[in-house]
Order: C-alpha cells, then sequence, then structure tokens
C-alpha cells in the first residue's frame, strides 16, 4: 500500500470512527479498536514524518547532492530514534483488517533502517578505501 493511500485509510478512519457507540462498526473493525489503533499510530506518523523532513533538512550538503559524506553522520544521529520507532510500532496492535497496512509500514520503517545502516557502512568503506568500494552499498541504500 502506498503512503498516500495509508492517509486515506487513517483519514476514512478517523471519519468512520466518530461516534461513541461500541456496537458501531467500520470497514477495518469496531469503532473502538479503530480509534485506538489511529491514536497509538498518530505519534508514531508524526515522529517519522519529522525524521524524514530532518533528514532532507540536514543531510543534502551545499552542491544539493546526498553523499555518504553528509549522510552518514546525520543517519548516526537520527539511527536511534528510528529504532525506537519501529520498536513503537511493534508494540501496537492492529485491527484485523488493517494487519497488512499495518505490516507495510513495518516494512518501510525497517528498510528505512536497512539503508540508514548501508549508508553508514558505505561511507566508512569510502573513508578507508575508495568511492568505488563504497559505491555498492550506496546504490542498495538507494
Amino acid at each position: 500500500m502506498k503512503r498516500k493511500d495509508w492517509l486515506w485509510v487513517l483519514s476514512l478512519v478517523a471519519f468512520a470512527g466518530c461516534g461513541g457507540d461500541e456496537e458501531l462498526q467500520t470497514p477495518f473493525g469496531s469503532v473502538r479498536s479503530v480509534e485506538g489503533y489511529r491514536e497509538a499510530l498518530e505519534g508514531i506518523i508524526v515522529e517519522a514524518n519529522a525524521l524524514e523532513q530532518e533528514v532532507r533538512d540536514r543531510a543534502v550538503g551545499s552542491t544539493g547532492q546526498a553523499t555518504g559524506q553528509n549522510l552518514s553522520p546525520v543517519y548516526q544521529e537520527l539511527r536511534p530514534g528510528l529504532t525506537a520507532l519501529i520498536a513503537a510500532l511493534e508494540g501496537v496492535e492492529p485491527p484485523r483488517k488493517l494487519a497488512e497496512m499495518h505490516a507495510e509500514m513495518q516494512e518501510a520503517l525497517a528498510l528505512r533502517l536497512e539503508a540508514f545502516d548501508l549508508v553508514i557502512a558505505g561511507w566508512a568503506i569510502e573513508q578507508e578505501q575508495t568511492f568505488d568500494e563504497a559505491q555498492g552499498l550506496y546504490v542498495d541504500a538507494a
């Protein structure tokens, strides 16, 4: 599911969740379970977006190019926050009908962490050896 689809689903969930009757159902489960899920995700999504914005704001050099040299220190600094987001998302139990979307969000964050690690390793290799030796890691991270 694409990111814009997640936003659509979460918006639909928010609108479908209006009202306080436990008996009400949304297409994704009971109002109570969907509202609880949305509330649990809200902070995680806000933090993930803020983390991504910080990468964009800080990691691009004066040339407008993202390189191992300017990405690696930012990724090293932000990595603990990303791992905390992954752990927080793992602690959220989705309604059954949102489990696939939840798994896709987990996968997206895990892939982002993998990209962080590849760039960090690539920059270490580039410093010790050459860009050519690190290039494969950078390509995989992209």
